[in-house]
């Protein structure tokens, strides 16, 4: 029998903001733009532990990080960073990016590809964002409209940065992001009629250097 193994990581969750817009106007342009960015974000990740990898789709990246990786969170914040920069230099400047962490359920019968006779001929692939950190660093999106100063920033949960602090972690010569604005809490920190449904909800923004 197949053993689902449980392991924790980091997920970086980011979003194009306003591609359709930049689709009408410019059509094949911006799909150039778009993939351009898009193999940019990939060509940088360098994360090598076991269960750690990134895919690009639609205006979307995702990025899921075995935290037994050395030199983590500031090589992960690094990698948020230079993404950031990346969709500003294809022309993104607008976007939405949260860090989150915690337990990731690996169950082997979903990790597959299925393919026809020609393995270019996919017809079956499953992407597993299927986990509490998965699911709360794309919900956390929705409060973006109730904390208008940090936008075009990505937001880093708390639990994300262990015993250490942003200004830290930034403050090598070679880092690729600078925290910006002060903590806030999607809890409580909003009017919001909506109720932030997880435990974790203190959240710093960062921007690249």
């Amino acid at each position: 029998m197949n053993k689902i193994s449980t392991i924790e990581v980091y997920v970086f969750y980011f979003d194009i903001l306003g591609f359709v817009d930049n689709y009408t106007s410019e059509r094949q342009k911006a799909l150039d733009r778009l993939r351009a960015f898009q193999r940019a974000a990939r060509a940088i990740f360098e994360f090598s532990q076991p269960s750690s990898f990134t895919v690009t789709l639609y205006d979307n990246v995702w990025s899921r990080i075995n935290i037994s990786q050395p030199g983590t969170p500031s090589l992960v914040l690094d990698y948020v960073g230079k993404v950031m920069q990346a969709a500003i230099d294809h022309g993104f400047p607008h976007f939405f990016g949260s860090i989150t962490r915690g337990q990731h359920d690996f169950d082997p019968n979903d990790r597959m590809l299925v393919a026809k006779e020609n393995w270019e001929d996919l017809t079956e692939q499953h992407i597993d964002i299927t986990s509490e950190p998965h699911i709360r660093a794309a919900h956390a999106e929705r409060w973006k409209r109730y904390f208008p100063s940090v936008r075009d920033t990505v937001w880093v949960s708390s639990e994300v940065l262990g015993k250490n602090s942003l200004p830290e972690l930034s403050g090598f010569p070679d880092s690729a992001f600078e925290p910006f604005g002060t903590w806030f809490d999607l809890a409580t920190d909003t009017q919001a009629v909506e109720k932030w449904p997880f435990l974790e909800s203190r959240f710093h923004a960062i921007r690249p250097k």
